[in-house]
């Protein structure tokens, strides 16, 4: 049970109403109604009833709803809490670009309009200072030299970006070999070194052709969205395409498997009041639960 679900289930019984609770919330109606589910099957017993479309506190509801406001008083009468006004910096590590996460950041930012986030975006998957981070955002298999918990954030599959005037953008996927004469964009580190899926086209039997290389995964997708060229994204960027109009992503079918994407947290450091709420309203969002509990070691 976490502090933001007391929080949802007040306001919900407030407003008798999911939709008006999700309002004032400013959350999607959906991550309302599944924090409330999930709430109700810890606790064992229905909160609420459906009267004439509205939400009723159940008996038991009612007896609930006197002993979550008591904790709420309590914790805003005895502990520094996290509101809109106060001044908090949060710093985030992406060992991978992931689209979802730095959307609830965004959307956290909106709520507390005071919060300044660090962001950090490792290249090609280039070792950085992980210590210096709350909060970072890796594959299953990322190494960490110190206890973390974790939260599956999701699947980390692969599609390839492709120009919305050639006729391969109406597929519903492609092969990696159906490719082999296509221009392709890349990022390249300093030292040469290609991304991933350039070494995958190596092994699949041809070199691909690369008409723009880039150690920046924005310049990456800003040559793409322009219908450039053709290029490999992983599943984490598929939101940012949504809005695309001269490219479109196709899902890549046989691209060799790639650990799903996890946010890690460390087990031994206290969390300040801002960095708490963010981690509640993230696990929240993301509809998950810690993968490991406090005390047991985290790394994969």
């Amino acid at each position: 049970m976490e502090l933001l679900q007391l929080q949802y289930f007040e306001c919900i019984a407030k407003n008798e109403s999911v939709t008006k609770a999700a309002e004032e919330l400013r959350i999607s109606q959906p991550s309302l109604s599944g924090s409330l589910l999930r709430l109700e099957k810890e606790l064992g017993a229905p909160l609420f009833e459906r009267k004439n479309r509205k939400m009723i506190l159940t008996s038991y509801g009612e007896y609930f709803l006197s002993t979550t406001r008591k904790v709420l008083e309590l914790i805003n009468s005895s502990k520094l809490s996290f509101s809109s006004d106060m001044p908090a910096r949060i710093a985030v590590g992406f060992q991978n670009y992931n689209e979802r996460f730095f959307s609830l950041m965004e959307e956290f930012q909106r709520r507390y309009p005071t919060t300044e986030f660090n962001v950090h975006g490792s290249t090609l998957n280039a070792p950085f200072a992980t210590g210096s981070f709350s909060f970072i955002v890796g594959q299953s298999n990322l190494q960490l030299p110190f206890s973390t918990n974790k939260a599956f954030l999701e699947p980390r599959h692969y599609y390839v970006a492709v120009p919305r005037d050639n006729p391969l953008s109406q597929r519903e996927f492609l092969s990696i070999k159906e490719l082999r004469d296509e221009p392709f964009c890349f990022i390249r580190d300093e030292h040469g070194k290609f991304e991933y899926a350039y070494q995958f086209c190596i092994e699949s039997g041809f070199i691909p052709r690369c008409v723009f290389s880039t150690n920046n995964a924005f310049y990456k997708y800003r040559y793409v969205a322009n219908g450039s060229s053709f290029a490999f994204f992983p599943s984490g960027w598929y939101p940012v395409f949504q809005n695309v109009s001269k490219a479109t992503l196709v899902p890549l079918k046989g691209f060799k498997k790639h650990s799903d994407t996890l946010l890690y947290w460390p087990q031994n450091v206290q969390l300040s009041p801002a960095e708490q709420a963010f981690l509640s309203f993230v696990l929240d969002q993301i509809e998950t639960t810690p993968l490991n509990s406090p005390g047991k070691s985290g790394n994969p």
